[in-house]
């Protein structure tokens, strides 16, 4: 995930608002393909959705008839703005009898589109216009509306045909996007673990709740009969009532929004300690949040100050990673209230890098990766690499804690409601496979937060972090140790558990919040000031990447764009560094026992099976063992052109790949902001053909072809002769690279020159011979990119069963260095997904256990067929035979053939091992 990507795209280019609109065909394909196989029928009846789903404090007991709240309400298809006026009259009806501090209120906003939350990021994202929008309790929606008053939207459509969930079709598939863009937008503009939505199909009611791994959709029930009004109430009761924190269930206890002193506080620290740019980066402090970072390493929890958006990541079934730039909370509290702080005077606090993203259970944790670096690369030594300052897990914590809570009860760990067994896909799919406005008088005494406080996740309840698992309970071995209190919730909420509702198996599938702070700040690569300094931040990348590998064991896999920023203020104790590496999110590293070796060729770093990355047949008893490295990841635009053929055959993710990477990173920032041609051909015109999303073989001839013309013709940067000279001797060396990688494919011998010339000593002697210091270089020759820019989030990760876009060739040419091909038959073999599950439609054709589709059919990008609710396939189905395995000729087949099974664009493993990998940790 990008740190830069709003600066590469904000400060970078333009964007069209035809592309950013919720009709657009590109948006409406994203949103189809994000939510295939995401939306589940919790099947039991509404009062047990609001049980389960909004636990309250405080008991629905009113008694008042409200059966008739909606007698006036008859909408009809077409017309159903025309009625909003009486189902607005019976909604403020509901919640009439609520105490003041949690009434809510409702508007009809159909008509006013409300942009995305944060304002430097509503070019890259659609607006929506919500029929209805609910305030926070006690609050009120100013005009024009603005997503961080409101707390829940209401559709109303003036049909009971309209209901989406049991039927199919574009029509219905835009009414979900808007359910689920408004989700969306709820999380992020409020920093909700989950948000809540309900759409009303003329008296049909549907309640539905989203987090960042699916939606759990109830019943439907009728508004006007059987007391469908009362169920209503008792939602929004449950609602305004959370059994854990002070305003709407769905909020993060560890956040807050900055009231008006927290505004001016931090804008004096920044002016006191004149940061870079600080007048800027606070023009929306008002929608900063403060958060609790839980620190892993001290089992504290350390309060920042958020005040500016870097990132943001606009999906809602994903990481859902959020960048800020923050500031630590050195203010003392005392019972909620702030108090005089006489050292604050010779306090100092300085911008840091605080980011949040919900993690899959599967994958390792980012701290693991920092604190593995820590372990072996003493700060003095270390070049090139980000430093994390604290962070950890809050999922995994709270997880720790609901389970200790369930086993002191002597309970078995409630999985499922009642028939809660197996899910209903509401795609169509069949049975599945596979802050709030607290004030600081409301506020957790913190202590001195100048020394980490405890933990408060939740919100006023006594924190028990300092009793965490790395302690213990109170034994008669640890007399001293005090056990935690129960665990207050019936399931985590920093960790989803809306999959392990739908059957327990799916574990795999749920995701786990966690922040990292990051002590350097920097910026973007594409707003480098001279050519100079982005190749000087690019070596130093090249450096720390090396660092990470041969020291650590640490392989990157997701080198980009966004991956790598230049330093704006180096320190006093490393003045030469211009540019570090961070973003270890799909890293991979070596077992603590395996030591790094110590090779000739430093590309491969510890044992990696050979000079080209081709699996060598590791299993899983292997010490070495690469399944992890098996993965495709990387963000799509700068992925070795070498791992696009692994539909042909499987390719170890190794050193060189991520090499490469760089390549592309400077390719791809030159023909956006300098003066360059190759020939004829423009930067808009070289950058269109060159970087293509989804189609792996049209991916892999562009780059190719991209390669040897900048290395016979040149890229030509006009006057910058050693930037010139640079791209075309490193151009030499991918085209070595990838000539060998070809070669081994298809069973021929490499040519001795070829082989493995994309090392880092080959990457950093033309890197420092182009910045020798005799070397003149331009200064401010940074242009702005005059044409339309790509999202370069790792949202574009592609996956080793990506469907290739064009049928398979029968030959894949081999150019030989001089200048001869040769060519082999593709082996195209052939196997079928056996049937691992039994669907069950709900009013619709599902569209089997695994999505089987053309191999001729677009797999993915904006020429993909569009995706409906109709032909969305189920994720995956957890395996536990060997013929389920990844690895297995089944799998295999399956990928060759173009099988997809579960959700595309998901950097995830592949089915089968995700379930392994869950069953082998569980």
């Amino acid at each position: 995930m990008s740190i830069s990507t709003r600066s590469s795209f904000g400060c970078s280019s333009w964007s069209s608002d035809s592309d950013v609109t919720r009709d657009s065909e590109v948006v409406k394909n994203g949103w189809a393909s994000e939510l295939r196989g995401r939306l589940q029928l919790f099947d039991h009846d509404v009062d047990n959705f609001i049980e389960t789903l909004l636990p309250s404090a405080t008991p629905f007991t009113l008694n008042d008839d409200v059966d008739d709240s909606f007698a006036t309400y008859n909408p009809s298809p077409g017309h159903e703005v025309e009625s909003y006026p009486d189902l607005l009259a019976g909604l403020q009806r509901l919640v009439s009898p609520f105490e003041d501090a949690k009434k809510l209120s409702f508007i009809n906003t159909s008509g006013n589109p409300i942009q995305f939350p944060f304002g430097a990021f509503q070019a890259q994202h659609h607006h929506t216009k919500p029929n209805i929008s609910v305030s926070m309790p006690r609050q009120t929606i100013r005009m024009p509306p603005q997503w961080q008053d409101i707390a829940m939207v209401i559709e109303a459509k003036g049909s009971a045909a309209d209901d989406p969930f049991p039927r199919s079709g574009q029509e219905h598939q835009a009414t979900i996007d808007q359910l689920a863009q408004s989700a969306r937008s709820l999380v992020l503009a409020h920093g909700l673990l989950s948000a809540f939505v309900i759409g009303i199909y003329s008296t049909t009611v549907r309640l539905a709740r989203f987090d960042h791994t699916c939606a759990l959709v109830s019943r439907p029930f009728d508004i006007k009969t059987g007391g469908g009004a009362r169920l209503v109430q008792k939602f929004f009761w449950h609602f305004t009532h959370p059994l854990v924190g002070a305003t709407i269930v769905g909020a993060d206890p560890t956040v807050m929004p900055l009231d008006a002193a927290s505004q001016a506080w931090v804008k004096a620290q920044l002016q006191r300690v004149n940061a870079k740019n600080w007048q800027e980066h606070v023009v929306e402090v008002d929608k900063g949040r403060r958060m609790e970072v839980y620190d892993e390493k001290t089992g504290k929890c350390v309060p920042y100050l958020a005040y500016h958006v870097v990132d943001v990541n606009g999906r809602l079934f994903s990481r859902a990673t959020m960048v800020w730039r923050a500031i630590a909370d050195t203010r003392i509290w005392v019972n909620g209230k702030l108090v005089p702080d006489p050292s604050s005077a010779t306090r100092v606090v300085r911008p840091q890098i605080l980011k949040e993203a919900w993690r899959q259970v599967v994958r390792t944790a980012e701290t693991k990766f920092y604190q593995r670096l820590d372990e072996k690369i003493p700060d003095g030594e270390r070049h090139g690499l980000a430093k994390m300052v604290c962070g950890g897990d809050i999922g995994e914590y709270e997880l720790q804690w609901w389970e200790e809570t369930k086993r002191r009860r002597h309970q078995p760990l409630p999985s499922v409601p009642p028939r809660a067994g197996r899910g209903q896909s509401l795609d169509g799919s069949g049975d599945q496979p596979d802050i709030d406005s607290e004030s600081p008088d409301d506020a957790p005494a913190l202590g001195d937060a100048n020394r980490a406080s405890t933990f408060s996740s939740l919100g006023n309840a006594p924190s028990m972090l300092n009793h965490s698992p790395h302690h213990g309970p109170q034994t008669a071995e640890n007399p001293g140790e005090v056990s935690r209190p129960d665990f207050p919730l019936p399931h985590p909420q920093h960790q989803t558990y809306s999959w392990r509702l739908v059957n327990p198996e799916f574990k795999h599938l749920e995701r786990s919040h966690m922040r990292i702070v990051i002590d350097e700040v920097g910026r973007p690569l594409t707003e480098f000031k001279s050519t100079r300094e982005l190749v000087t931040a690019l070596r130093d990348a090249v450096k720390g990447h090396q660092q990470a590998w041969i020291r650590a064991g640490i392989l990157h896999r997701d080198v980009s764009v966004g991956n790598i920023l230049i330093i704006d203020e180096p320190s006093e104790d490393v003045p030469n560094l211009c540019g570090f590496l961070h973003d270890f999110d799909y890293s991979s590293m070596t077992s603590q026992t395996e030591e790094a070796s110590v090779v000739t060729s430093p590309s491969e770093g510890p044992s990696s099976g050979n000079v080209l990355g081709m699996a060598s047949g590791s299993t899983k008893e292997d010490p070495t063992d690469n399944s992890d490295r098996k993965e495709r990841t990387g963000t799509y635009y700068f992925m070795a052109y070498g791992l696009l053929l692994t539909h042909i055959k499987r390719v170890i993710h190794d050193a060189h790949h991520d090499l490469e990477s760089i390549y592309w990173i400077l390719i791809w920032v030159v023909l956006r902001h300098t003066d360059c041609s190759m020939g004829t051909q423009t930067p808009s015109q070289l950058a269109k053909a060159l970087f293509i999303y989804g189609g792996d073989l049209r991916s892999h001839r562009a780059k190719d072809g991209f390669v040897r013309d900048a290395y016979m013709r040149g890229l030509t940067v006009h006057g910058n002769e050693p930037l010139t000279s640079l791209i075309s001797n490193f151009s030499d060396l991918v085209s070595q690279q990838h000539n060998a990688t070809l070669a081994f494919m298809a069973g021929k011998k490499a040519n001795a020159l070829d082989t493995g010339k994309l090392t880092y000593e080959a990457v950093l002697e033309i890197l420092d011979n182009a910045l020798a210091p005799h070397i003149t270089w331009p200064t401010n020759d940074w242009r702005r990119c005059t044409f339309f820019d790509r999202d370069v989030r790792t949202v574009g990760t592609a996956l080793i069963d990506q469907t290739p876009e064009e049928p398979e060739p029968e030959s894949v040419a081999i150019p030989n260095r001089g200048g001869t091909s040769a060519s082999r038959k593709s082996r195209s073999r052939r196997g079928q997904l056996g049937q691992t599950g039994s669907l069950k439609s709900i009013g619709r054709i599902p569209s089997g256990g695994s999505s089987k589709r053309s191999r001729t059919e677009p797999g993915s990008g904006p020429n993909k067929r569009p995706r409906t609710t109709g032909n969305m396939g189920p994720p995956p189905i957890p395996q536990s035979t060997p013929s389920g395995s990844a690895d297995s000729p089944t799998a295999s087949a399956s990928r060759a053939r173009g099988f997809r099974s579960g959700p595309p664009s998901q950097p995830t493993r592949s089915s089968a091992r995700l379930a392994a990998k869950s069953k082998s940790t569980s």
